[in-house]
C-alpha cells in the first residue's frame, strides 16, 4: 500500500502490533510508526505504571533483536525486502 500511496500519505499501523518483530514489519512495509495501544494496556493492568515501562522495554528489545538478526542499524534501511510473508500460520492440513 504504501508503494501505491507514495510518500504524500503517512501510513500509520494501529492493529496487531503484540511484538518488536510486528513493529519492524510494519515500518519495513512503509509505515511511518505502529500504535502499540494493546501492549501498553496489558502492561497497566498487569503492573501499573512499571507494567507499562516493562512492556515498552520488551517491544523496544524486539525491536532491536529483530533489526540485528536483518543486518540493519537503523530503522531507514528497512524495506519490503526485509519481510516474509508466510502462508501458514498453523498446523499442518489446518484451515487457512
Amino acid at each position: 500500500m504504501a508503494r501505491e500511496l507514495g510518500k504524500h500519505t503517512e501510513i500509520l499501523v494501529d492493529t496487531g502490533i503484540m511484538s518488536g518483530a510486528d513493529i519492524v514489519a510494519a515500518i519495513a512495509l512503509g509505515a511511518r510508526c505502529t500504535l502499540i495501544g494493546r501492549a501498553y494496556l496489558y502492561g497497566l493492568m498487569a503492573g501499573g505504571e512499571a507494567g507499562v515501562n516493562r512492556a515498552i522495554e520488551i517491544l523496544q528489545t524486539g525491536v532491536i533483536r529483530t533489526m540485528r538478526l536483518l543486518g540493519v542499524t537503523c530503522l531507514e534501511e528497512l524495506s519490503p525486502r526485509h519481510v516474509t510473508q508466510l502462508r501458514r500460520l498453523g498446523p499442518i492440513g489446518a484451515p487457512t
